[in-house]
């Protein structure tokens, strides 16, 4: 059985409905549903309320059906196969105005750095909070496998909020239950290459049981150019760093991952076999260019293809690192 709920958040990063704390810890208890796999999803920058539904309901479908596909492979690709789900779309406010006929939205390229940080604030309140209450209500075997995505901005929503969870073990507030483990997507990060290194914003995600799937593409305008050019003006009198989705980790974020790191070229065709002998890399890089470059009738605008993320070879990526192969 699967379940899936939208959660409104913010501005603050506060989630808007206070009934969905108890709906979360409903679902989340061992009886009557009985969940295993949780799928928790955010979306990134410029994104209203009808996008981000429609964006969740397209690649959470989607990619639920390649998985069903490919369970019911014989022989059987998944080391771990998926279990029954409960799926949480977060919908962050990331636009001037939910309005898409407002003349405000001309002025949506001026909020970069606002919804930077907001991405920031919501995984610190919100999605911290969903996790920590998903922990709270499964307190006792069976544990929760955690699947959590991130696409752009998202991704800074997922850091921060693991962070958040992991500092708390670190410090003995949190007890994680055991077999408890969280498998992170992180599609075309518009986040530093280094965040994830130790000492960095999101370095202690590195001390929880944790794997990382990171996606690059040399096709995505927003994260090679703009990205970098953002990074110029904010710091007048320091290099720009590069996005994590261009160019992929830094030398600095696979040590603090012991250099267990393994790196996939998904090109058309691609299929989760490719992945076969990375389940125990704690980091896999995934770079996406050779299918972007095949895609040519994409229109992603100035962005190029970086919120090209919708079709199968994505799916098959995500669906062969979720479940190991």
């Amino acid at each position: 059985m699967s379940l899936y709920v939208t959660i409104p958040i913010n501005e603050n990063g506060l989630i808007a409905d206070t009934q969905m704390n108890t709906v979360i810890a409903e679902a989340i208890a061992v009886a009557p549903f009985n969940f295993l796999d949780v799928y928790l999803y955010s979306h990134g920058w410029s994104t209203d309320a009808t996008v981000a539904l429609n964006e969740y309901n397209l690649f959470s479908v989607e990619l639920s059906k390649r998985i069903r596909e490919l369970a019911g492979l014989n022989p059987q690709p998944f080391l771990e196969p998926p279990q029954s789900s409960f799926g949480v779309g977060l919908h962050w406010p990331s636009e001037i105005t939910e309005d898409p006929s407002s003349p405000l939205n001309a002025l949506q390229l001026f909020t970069f750095y606002t919804m930077e940080k907001r991405a920031d604030s919501v995984g610190e309140h919100a999605l911290y909070c969903i996790v920590r209450l998903m922990l709270g209500a499964r307190p006792l075997p069976p544990p929760i496998r955690f699947n959590i995505l991130g696409h752009s901005f998202g991704c800074k929503v997922v850091g921060s909020a693991l962070t958040g969870i992991a500092n708390d073990v670190a410090s003995g507030a949190l007890r994680l239950p055991p077999g408890t483990k969280f498998n992170v997507v992180l599609l075309q990060a518009a986040t530093d290459f280094e965040d994830l290194a130790q000492g960095n914003n999101y370095g202690a995600l590195s001390t929880l049981p944790v794997r990382v799937l990171i996606t690059k593409s040399s096709e995505d305008e927003a994260l090679n150019k703009w990205y970098v050019l953002a990074g110029r003006l904010a710091n007048l009198f320091k290099t720009p760093r590069n996005a994590l989705g261009a160019s992929g980790p830094g030398p600095n974020t696979l040590q603090t991952y012991a250099n267990s790191f393994s790196n996939v070229s998904v090109a058309p065709g691609f299929d989760h076999t490719a992945l076969q002998g990375t389940s125990a890399s704690r980091i896999v890089v995934a770079d996406l260019s050779p299918v972007h470059q095949a895609r040519s009738q994409y229109d992603g605008g100035i962005g190029g293809h970086h919120s090209d993320i919708n079709f199968l070879e994505v799916y098959e990526l995500v669906s062969g690192f979720l479940f190991g192969v």
